[in-house]
């Protein structure tokens, strides 16, 4: 008997699915991270048809029973007492030949996840760096140099770094402007002379009523209306046109124009931004007729080009050599701050996003830096950096040597390079997620089924023998962590061994991570 049942479902008529007991579910946005796993009762429910989420998104839910249900199109799920209640205009599938989280994720990546490949390793390797917080939309030579210079100059290890909105003169045009960066070229051979890899930011709106507007207008290679004009959209830098990738002629030329830049300046990758399913609508006219969703996931393949890419909002493409970042965190130890990072990531790695990015350090709300005015909790920066620097990748934004006192500092380049300690772990592991689908940062319950739920969201396993518990409250003294069966060592004292099979207070300083390694 085939283990894959196809369910139809149209918006008339539901499907039910019975939640079995003690059985919860993870799955479908990676924003609500923080309310998974879900279960009988729970007071879920995810439109994905109309959803406006700012990171990645994908149409499948997975089980702690080893159930998988997936879908290729978007389709609404809601938990009704017992059950789950889904409707939508696709075929589903469900798979409930597994027996726990980790089988049902593995059915998941065999039947939707693209493999074979993985990004670069430098993203793996070192901290990555990202001028947003200290530039915003001042992007200029002096200051990009200036803070690729403090990363060195302050004891860093240079990576990637990233130049962010408003290098170019406009959107659509995508060259370096002249007033702000008078030799590119330059600027990027020391920056590579320095060790750094370089990345720029690219959007796909275009500015209205300029001469690459008019162009793309005149040969209807623009996102159109029924009447065939030009959609102009809002979106958070004002109004634009949007590129219709979809048509042959336009992604030729957004890709001619990106790959123009690197030929010229040398720079070697994108930070792909916005392309979220906001910005479209169903009834928008494109060359192949593509839904929101499916703009969304075009959007993303089109990052494929490239090597060094970056993305905050994806739609399917899962287990593709993209890297997914998190939506901007506010500077908060709770609600969209730092508690946050945890299990959103574990949402990611789980859906198939795992080559991934847990925010910037301390977060890339830029407002939520403004509204500090200097004043910043600087044991927030050390235990953001602490959290990020035993997951996939971590990224600096704000100068930690402008807002740090040494002792904080001094905590910061140790998480940077204690990631780097771990690279050729970090980099082993991404080589299985592209062979097998496999999640780079894991829940607790994919290696360990019998974990207690209350610990679904504090910790989490780097790999299969790692175990990592990042302290997440402001001023805490201890940490309360679950231990599996076994003897664990801690990577920071080889005399502290933890005989697990329960929980365990451990107590902690401003410079613990509590990271532990399974040696029996």
């Amino acid at each position: 008997m085939a283990t894959v049942q196809q369910l139809h479902s149209t918006l008339q008529q539901h499907l039910t699915i019975p939640i079995h007991q003690g059985e919860y579910w993870y799955g479908g946005c990676v924003m609500d991270g923080p309310v998974y796993p879900f279960t009988q009762g729970s007071d879920y429910q995810l439109d994905m048809i109309h959803l406006n989420t700012p990171n990645q998104v994908a149409p499948a839910f997975i089980s702690t029973a080893g159930r998988a249900l997936w879908s290729a199109q978007p389709f609404n799920l809601q938990v009704k007492g017992n059950d789950l209640e889904i409707a939508g205009r696709s075929t589903l599938y469900l798979d409930e030949s597994g027996h726990n989280l980790k089988d049902a994720q593995q059915i998941l990546a065999r039947q939707t996840f693209t493999l074979g490949k993985m990004p670069p390793a430098e993203f793996f390797k070192l901290a990555q760096w990202n001028d947003w917080i200290e530039l915003m939309y001042k992007q200029n030579q002096a200051d990009v140099l200036k803070y690729a210079h403090g990363i060195v100059d302050h004891g860093f290890a240079p990576g990637i770094i990233m130049i962010d909105d408003l290098w170019a003169e406009y959107y659509g045009r995508w060259e370096f402007s002249i007033r702000k960066f008078p030799d590119a070229k330059g600027m990027v051979q020391e920056l590579h002379d320095m060790g750094f890899k370089v990345m720029v930011w690219t959007c796909p709106f275009v500015t209205p009523d300029t001469p690459e507007y008019h162009d793309l207008r005149d040969q209807h290679m623009l996102i159109e209306k029924a009447d065939g004009t030009p959609v102009i959209r809002e979106w958070w830098n004002g109004y634009g046109a949007l590129l219709d990738l979809s048509n042959a002629k336009t992604y030729a030329w957004y890709k001619d124009a990106l790959t123009k830049l690197q030929a010229e300046t040398g720079v070697d990758g994108f930070k792909f931004d916005a392309g979220d399913a906001k910005f479209y609508d169903d009834d928008d006219r494109s060359v192949m007729q593509l839904s929101k969703t499916e703009q969304t996931q075009l959007w993303g393949e089109f990052g494929l080009e490239f090597p060094y890419n970056e993305y905050r909002v994806n739609f399917k493409n899962q287990g593709a050599p993209l890297v997914n970042r998190l939506q901007d965190k506010s500077f908060e130890w709770g609600v969209n701050g730092l508690s946050e990072l945890i299990p959103d990531t574990l949402t990611q790695g789980l859906l198939g996003y795992y080559y991934n990015c847990p925010d910037m350090i301390g977060g890339g709300e830029y407002t939520s830096f403004l509204g500090k005015k200097g004043h910043l909790d600087q044991e927030l920066i050390v235990r953001s950096a602490q959290c990020a620097a035993l997951m996939a990748m971590m990224q600096f934004s704000v100068a930690p040597w402008r807002v740090l006192d040494k002792e904080h500092l001094d905590l910061c380049i140790q998480a940077a390079k204690l990631h780097h300690d771990y690279a050729d772990y970090i980099i082993a592991l991404a080589q299985n997620a592209a062979k097998t689908g496999e999640p780079i940062t894991r829940p607790m319950a994919y290696e360990y089924p019998e974990t207690p739920l209350a610990f679904a969201k504090t910790q989490f396993m780097l790999g299969a023998k790692l175990l990592v518990a990042p302290v997440l409250e402001k001023g805490a003294a201890h940490k309360t962590i679950y231990f599996p069966a076994g003897k664990w060592q801690s990577i920071h004292d080889t005399h502290d061994v933890v005989t697990g099979g329960g929980e365990k207070d451990v107590p902690v300083d401003l410079s613990t991570l509590p990271a532990y390694q399974k040696i029996d």
